[in-house]
């Protein structure tokens, strides 16, 4: 039994190492049609190309809120093991993304609008409380009660996946009350061809490199799970 769950254990990290090497060939191909091959944009200049990042990272990151969400509502469905592993997984590899988006917007803000960060615009600050709430969940788990930390986890990730649409919909909806974010997916302003290359391209990838790793995440939470068992 044990040289069976030892050769299980190698064959998954061997998967695992594959698939981390595919997304990681993938991130490279990113980068080099980022800033070797997409021109400049014509207003924005080299700056633009956080663009490919921030968004996709968005896509990203709004796919962890999905996942925690289901793994949510899973564990409170069945107090599975498994469906809480999932949820610590996704909100990690979620808080990551997030910060990214964060920071990178406030980059792009600050070149675009000669400001970091408004507090009067919907956008950024539905996404901050987006990403306060990830920073919840991270504290919850370090020093919550270890009998109860699924069931409020579950919970937060409820009140995340309700914020999304928030975040996603205030350009349209609050269009009047500060708003700074512009509509350029909806609208077409990605007018070159490469610029949509690109754009689809990094999106693809980031929403995939973030799968990988909450599944390399969450397999870490099994053998973890495992080792504490035994132990």
């Amino acid at each position: 039994m044990s040289t069976l769950s030892e050769t299980s254990s190698r064959s998954s990290l061997r998967v695992g190492q594959a698939i981390l090497a595919l997304a990681a060939i993938a991130m490279l191909i990113a980068l080099y049609l980022v800033f070797m091959v997409v021109p400049n944009e014509r207003m924005m200049g080299p700056v633009q190309r956080i663009f490919y990042f921030h968004v996709g990272g968005a896509f990203a990151c709004y796919c962890s809120v999905a996942v925690m969400l289901i793994a949510g509502l899973w564990y409170l469905a069945t107090r599975s093991s498994r469906a809480d592993a999932v949820q610590e997984a996704a909100s990690e590899v979620g808080l990551v993304f997030c910060t990214i988006v964060l920071v990178s917007g406030m980059i792009w803000a600050k070149a675009a609008w000669n400001i970091a960060f408004s507090w009067r615009e919907p956008r950024l600050v539905s996404f901050l409380c987006l990403w306060l709430i990830f920073v919840g969940v991270a504290m919850l788990r370090r020093f919550g009660d270890r009998e109860r930390i699924g069931a409020h986890s579950a919970v937060l990730a409820i009140l995340g996946a309700i914020t999304v649409p928030v975040v996603v919909y205030s350009v349209k909806f609050l269009s009047h009350v500060g708003q700074l974010h512009p509509v350029v997916v909806e609208n077409r302003g990605l007018k070159d061809p490469m610029f949509q290359t690109a754009f689809l391209y990094c999106s693809l990838t980031l929403v995939l490199l973030q799968f990988v790793f909450i599944w390399l995440r969450y397999r870490v939470a099994c053998v973890e799970s495992d080792i504490n068992n035994r132990g």
